[in-house]
């Protein structure tokens, strides 16, 4: 389906401020991945040894890693939404700051969930909701992008290939929070995504 034009007069000065949207959020994504980092390097500082530091600080580690795979997996996917752009709207502007916000918090959410008993629902429902939030608000944002006529010709992706991947994981957080004894465990539901897709296109071929 061939997205409608943008408004007249408005494109050709957005589309020269992509590159700098996205520059932008590296930038975030940057800072965000220096704060999660920055405890563990000055807890290395006071250690007397290697092992005393690793025997002391396993779980700010885990979760500092935890922290840093997440949200590469997010800068991906900000890169990946903005590959065909050509403009943008103030819409999506407001929408891209929420997302920055999520990749902020999202070390906080990740402590939260590591530092309880790994059954507590809260820290569950803040950890999931916070990577529900930043997943949804960038297809909202690619949606709106489509929508106004700020894609390339030719990259409309089909709604079940836009919305697989979020709706696992808001499956995820209601099962977390409703059976929170399994944990993170139920973000293995992502691993669900291609095989769910899979068969949205054998059905649509048949």
């Amino acid at each position: 389906m061939r997205a409608r034009s943008p408004r007249p007069g408005t494109r050709r000065g957005e589309e020269r401020h992509v590159d700098r949207v996205v520059a932008f959020g590296d930038a975030v994504v940057a800072i965000a991945i220096t704060l999660v980092v920055l405890p563990i390097v000055d807890a290395a500082t006071d250690a007397p040894s290697a092992a005393d530091y690793f025997s002391s600080n396993g779980l700010s580690l885990a979760s500092a890693g935890l922290s840093f795979v997440v949200i590469a997996v997010f800068w991906r996917a900000h890169h990946w939404l903005f590959t065909d752009a050509t403009g943008y709207s103030s819409a999506i502007l407001h929408l891209e700051a929420l997302w920055l916000a999520s990749i902020v918090f999202l070390p906080v959410a990740t402590v939260l969930d590591f530092t309880g008993d790994g059954g507590d629902p809260l820290a569950l429902g803040v950890y999931i909701g916070t990577m529900l939030v930043g997943s949804v608000t960038l297809r909202v944002e690619r949606l709106l992008l489509e929508r106004g006529g700020y894609i390339r010709d030719g990259a409309h992706i089909p709604a079940p290939e836009l919305w697989a991947g979020a709706g696992l994981l808001a499956a995820a957080l209601v099962l977390a929070v409703a059976f929170p004894r399994i944990g993170a465990y139920w973000l293995l539901l992502l691993f669900l995504e291609e095989p769910l897709l899979a068969a949205v296109r054998r059905t649509g071929r048949g």
